[in-house]
C-alpha cells in the first residue's frame, strides 16, 4: 500500500497551488474594461487572455507532468511557481496588448507547470478511497477561490488600480513558493530511469494512452467539466441579457452554483467512507445529466429564472461527485506514470471543456438552447462514457486478495 500520513500543511499547501489559476482567471475579470481602454484596444481583445490562459494551462499541465515524473515534483512545481510569479509582474507592468497576450501565456504555463504536480503529488502518497478522500478536502478548499476572486478582483482595482491585481498574484504565486521550500517534503524522484531518453518518454505516453479504461474516465472527466464550461460561457448572455438581472443579481446567481458545488463535494466526502468513488461517479454523472435533460425539455418553453437557476445549480453541484472521483479512478491505473496521467488529465479536461463550450457560443438564439444543447450533450456522453462502477470495483478487489 502506497498511503503514508499526510499533513495538514500538505494539504493546504496543494490546495493553494490548486487556487493559483482559478484566482488568475476570474480576479481580473472586473478589470478587463479598464485595462481595454488603457491600451486602447477593443474590449473583446482583451477578453480573448481568459481563452489565451486556458490554452496557456492546457500547454503547461502537457508538459509538466512527464517533467515531473522525471525531474521531481518539488522542482516542477519551483519552476511552475517562478514562471506565474515573473509573467504576473510583466503583465502588471506591461503597456501593450502584445506583452500582455505573451505574458498571459506564460503565466498560464506555469500555472500549468504547477497545477498539474497536484494530482501527481496526492497519488504518490495515497491509494483508493484515500485518494478520493484526498481530492474532495482539496478541491473543497479550493472551491471558493471562482467565487470570491470576481469581488476581490473589484476590490483591488478600487483602491489601486487594475495593475494592482497582478501585483497579488505576483505575491501570491511567491508566498506559495516559498511555503513550498518551507513545507513540502515529497519524493525527490519518481520511479523512472535516470536519463530516460525520449523515446522512454514516448512509451510512457503511449503506456498511460494505451489504458482504455482510464482513458474512458479522463474523458468523462472533460465531458462532464464542459458542462460546466458550457453554461460559465453562456451565462451572462443568459442571465443578464436574456432575463434581464443587474451584475449583482447575477454575481449572486453565479455564487449560488459554487455553494451547491461544495455541498456536493461534502456529500462525496461522507459517501466515500462506505461507496466506491467509481459508484460515487456513477451517480453524479446520473444527476447531472437529469438536471441537464430537464432543461432541455423547459427550454422550448422558455422557463422562469428560478427553474434554470435550480437546474444548472443541480448540474454544477454534481461535480463535486464527479470531478475528485473521476481523477483517482484514473490515476488508480498509474502509480508510476502519475505524472503523465495528471498531464493528460489536466490538458484534456481544459482542452474539451474549452472547445465544445467555445462551439455554444456560436450560435445565436431568443431562448436558451445554445446553452442547454451544449450541456445536455456533454453531460450525457460522459455518462455514456463512462466505465461501469462494478468493473473498477472488481479490479479493486483483485489487487487487494493479491496484495
Amino acid at each position: 500500500m502506497n498511503t503514508r500520513p499526510v499533513s495538514l500543511s500538505f494539504i493546504f499547501l496543494l490546495a493553494a497551488v490548486f487556487a493559483m489559476s482559478p484566482l488568475a482567471i476570474d480576479l481580473y475579470l472586473p478589470t478587463i474594461p479598464s485595462i481595454a481602454e488603457d491600451f486602447g484596444a477593443p474590449v473583446q481583445q482583451l477578453a480573448i487572455t481568459v481563452s489565451l490562459y486556458i490554452l496557456g494551462l492546457s500547454v503547461g499541465q502537457f508538459f509538466g507532468g512527464p517533467l515531473s515524473d522525471y525531474w521531481g515534483r518539488r522542482q516542477v512545481l519551483f519552476l511552475g511557481l517562478a514562471v506565474f510569479a515573473a509573467a504576473s509582474l510583466v503583465l502588471a507592468w506591461a503597456n501593450t496588448l502584445e506583452v500582455f497576450w505573451g505574458a498571459r501565456v506564460l503565466q498560464a504555463i506555469g500555472g500549468g507547470f504547477a497545477a498539474v504536480v497536484v494530482p501527481a503529488m496526492i497519488r504518490d502518497n495515497t491509494e483508493g478511497q484515500a485518494t478520493a478522500k484526498l481530492f474532495s478536502l482539496i478541491a473543497l478548499i479550493t472551491i471558493f477561490a471562482p467565487g470570491i476572486a470576481p469581488a476581490l478582483g473589484t476590490l483591488i482595482f478600487s483602491l489601486s488600480g487594475w495593475r494592482a491585481v497582478f501585483v497579488v498574484l505576483t505575491v501570491y504565486a511567491l508566498v506559495v513558493l516559498a511555503a513550498t521550500w518551507r513545507f513540502l517534503h515529497s519524493p525527490a524522484r519518481p520511479h523512472v530511469a535516470v536519463g530516460a531518453a525520449p523515446q522512454s518518454l514516448l512509451q510512457r505516453y503511449r503506456h498511460v494512452l494505451g489504458h482504455g479504461m482510464a482513458m474512458r474516465y479522463l474523458l468523462a472527466q472533460g465531458l462532464s467539466f464542459a458542462v460546466m464550461m458550457s453554461f460559465l460561457v453562456n451565462s451572462s448572455l443568459v442571465y443578464i441579457e436574456h432575463y434581464g438581472q443587474s451584475e449583482s443579481m447575477f454575481s449572486l446567481l453565479f455564487a449560488a452554483n459554487i455553494i451547491t458545488l461544495g455541498v456536493g463535494n461534502r456529500i462525496n466526502a461522507y459517501l466515500l467512507n462506505t461507496v466506491s468513488p467509481a459508484r460515487i461517479l456513477f451517480g453524479a454523472l446520473l444527476l447531472q445529466s437529469g438536471a441537464c435533460v430537464a432543461l432541455l425539455i423547459a427550454t422550448p418553453f422558455d422557463p422562469p429564472l428560478w427553474l434554470v437557476v435550480m437546474l444548472v445549480m443541480l448540474s454544477i453541484g454534481a461535480l463535486g461527485g464527479a470531478m475528485g472521483n473521476s481523477q483517482a479512478c484514473c490515476l488508480h491505473f498509474f502509480p508510476h506514470h502519475s505524472g503523465i496521467a495528471s498531464a493528460l488529465l489536466g490538458s484534456a479536461q481544459y482542452l474539451i471543456g474549452a472547445v465544445l463550450s467555445g462551439i455554444s457560443t456560436r450560435f445565436v438564439s431568443e431562448l436558451i438552447w445554445p446553452m442547454s444543447i451544449a450541456m445536455v450533450a456533454c453531460a450525457l456522453l460522459a455518462l455514456l462514457s463512462l466505465p461501469r462502477p462494478s468493473r473498477f470495483e472488481q479490479i479493486l478487489e483483485k489487487e487487494h486478495s493479491a496484495a
